[in-house]
């Protein structure tokens, strides 16, 4: 399958995390591997980050595959509350290098919440489209940045 512009979809929501505090890096490790199974040959790629009880995640691909893929996720019982903050055609893919990359924000990484205007309490249901979009583009700056320095 090609990763043609034409077909492209990108979708971006949020969910409250059903998953209690002292499970939640054993599950998103399981959420990771099968999104991967799944994502890879359905041509689908993204970002999910982990936030203060929250999940916030972009999917990229086919509309079909990109639609299928969420509405499997809001069948999750680890997630509850979906929304979408985002949907419609993208001229090119922003999260292209992973079938499924997962990233929790520490206090080091307050400074994208700050540079992003996002100070207080962290509510992702309130996020435009754009601002979402522009949160998960850090992360994906400082996710790319940790793989570069782990690999040299």
């Amino acid at each position: 399958m090609t990763r043609s512009s034409k077909t492209l979809h990108q979708l971006i929501y949020c969910s409250r995390v059903r998953i209690p505090w002292p499970d939640q890096e054993r599950e998103v490790a399981q959420i990771l591997a099968a999104s991967a199974a799944n994502n890879e040959p359905a041509d689908v790629t993204g970002l999910l980050l982990l936030h203060d009880g929250w999940f916030v995640q972009a999917l990229e691909g086919p509309v079909e595959n990109v639609l299928t893929t969420y509405g499997r996720i809001c069948n999750d019982p680890r997630h509850n509350e979906c929304k979408v903050l985002s949907a419609g055609p993208a001229e090119h893919r922003s999260f292209g290098a992973w079938n499924m990359c997962a990233r929790r924000l520490t206090p080091t990484d307050d400074a994208i919440l700050q540079t992003l205007q996002m100070k207080g309490l962290f509510e992702p249901f309130r996020l435009t489209g754009k601002q979402a979009l522009r949160l998960l583009q850090a992360v994906r700056g400082v996710q790319r940045g940790q793989e570069l320095r782990r690999a040299g």
